[in-house]
């Protein structure tokens, strides 16, 4: 597996992030013998194999396979049991664990009450819960740091009031790095079971308040149960790696290589930065040159606006001009049919007259063939014999054309 900061590797990542870890399980182990208990998030193993030294039993859960995966190849017996679960809905029956403990898991959940009853569901009547969570005030507000896998983090009252339902027995107690000298080696060994006044030393102090007590505390860990809470006896825990001015002579020779480090890194960077202000100065010499360039060109595209809009205009023009235009053309080829119209009738008129024309002239035609019969009729009448007798005779009327002056009777 490899480490991200969160979840805990032994062998991997900070040393005093582990020693807090299992500070908490050293803790608990003296609640475990000879008891079923319960792991809840047991993350990597390493806690659950702590425990199950002196434990009945031990069930190791971890909602993250690759954590199993790594507790069973790790730390692995006959002893423990790991599996991979959800803690909010644990495949165990009701009252199966004497002891359970969840250390640094509530913070992550969306939903912590409904966690803390599940466990107090798979816990016995009688049993015990130990649970563990940063304080939020130091850990959050006084660092100034925030913990992208924390959901919810609890102040010491916050804690206490998520607690209270469902644990009318309840003791927080707290854990923080504390300053002291240990005069020990090989030889001399601490023997914490038969410790005394005379192996562990305290210096007398004036005792702070409890609410300062609770305000810096750097860890909550709870003890929970339905029943009364016997005495509880702090704990002392000296890692192997807690020669602490050792360790702090390690930590400055470290920020020591580190600033030199950051030194170079500096002059690297000043360096650096002295070339990109000459190319950021020759930049500006090249914007310089690109404005003036831009400003000639906002003049030519306003000179050019400037005459789009003079073209615009005369195309207003001309567009009125053609719009008159084509109302004369409409009016013209409206006049045009119009007289195209009369020119039609005209036309039908000078028909009927030519058809007229013809008929009269026919007409006066024959009226011309029927007189110049009529006269060769009468010539042929006027040059008879029985008609000039009778003209002479005066037995038949003569006719105004065949008179002679002398015949010419009274007008």
């Amino acid at each position: 597996m490899e480490f991200t900061g969160e979840r805990v590797i032994p062998g991997q990542g900070d040393a005093d992030l582990l020693n807090e870890h299992r500070a908490r399980y050293w803790f608990a182990r003296r609640f475990a013998t000879g008891k079923r208990v319960l792991d809840a998030a047991c993350g990597t193993g390493y806690g659950s194999a702590m425990l199950a030294e002196t434990a009945q039993s031990l069930v190791g859960v971890d909602v993250e396979g690759d954590a199993i995966e790594y507790a069973r190849q790790h730390f692995g017996s006959p002893h423990i049991h790991f599996a991979q679960s959800d803690c909010l809905t644990l495949p165990i029956p009701d009252g199966q664990f004497d002891l359970v403990v969840a250390f640094e898991i509530i913070e992550h959940l969306d939903n912590a009450e409904a966690f803390l009853a599940e466990l107090r569901r798979v816990l016995d009547p009688s049993g015990l819960l130990i649970l563990s969570t940063p304080n939020r005030l130091y850990y959050t507000d006084d660092r100034q740091e925030i913990n992208p896998f924390h959901v919810r983090e609890f102040s010491y009252p916050e804690f206490e009031e998520i607690l209270r339902p469902l644990f009318p027995h309840r003791a927080i107690l707290f854990e923080n790095h504390v300053a002291g000298l240990a005069v020990s080696g090989p030889e001399a060994k601490p023997n914490f079971a038969a410790s005394s006044a005379g192996r562990i030393f305290q210096e007398e102090a004036a005792a702070p308040r409890i609410e300062e007590e609770r305000r810096g505390a750097h860890y909550f860990v709870a003890l929970c149960s339905a029943r009364p809470l016997g005495p509880i006896e702090p704990l002392l825990y000296l890692p192997s790696t807690g020669n602490v001015l050792r360790e702090r002579e390690i930590h400055i020779h470290g920020l020591i290589e580190n600033l030199a480090k950051d030194r170079a890194e500096l002059r690297n960077l000043s360096n650096l930065f002295d070339e990109r202000t000459r190319w950021a100065n020759e930049l500006d010499q090249k914007l310089s040159e690109k404005d003036a360039y831009v400003r000639q060109l906002q003049q030519d595209y306003d000179g050019k606006v400037e005459w789009a809009q003079g073209l615009e205009q005369d195309l207003e023009t001309a567009k009125a001009e053609l719009q008159s235009l084509q109302e004369d053309y409409s009016r013209k080829i409206e006049w045009a049919h119009s007289l195209e119209h009369d020119l039609e009738k005209a036309r039908a008129a000078l028909d009927q007259l030519r058809r007229e024309f013809e008929e009269r002239t026919a007409w006066a035609l024959r009226l011309d063939a029927e007189l110049k019969e009529r006269r060769e009729d009468l010539r042929l009448v006027y040059g008879s014999r029985w008609y000039r007798l009778g003209k002479y005779l005066k037995l038949s009327p003569i006719p105004p054309s065949d008179r002679g002056p002398s015949e010419a009777g009274p007008r």
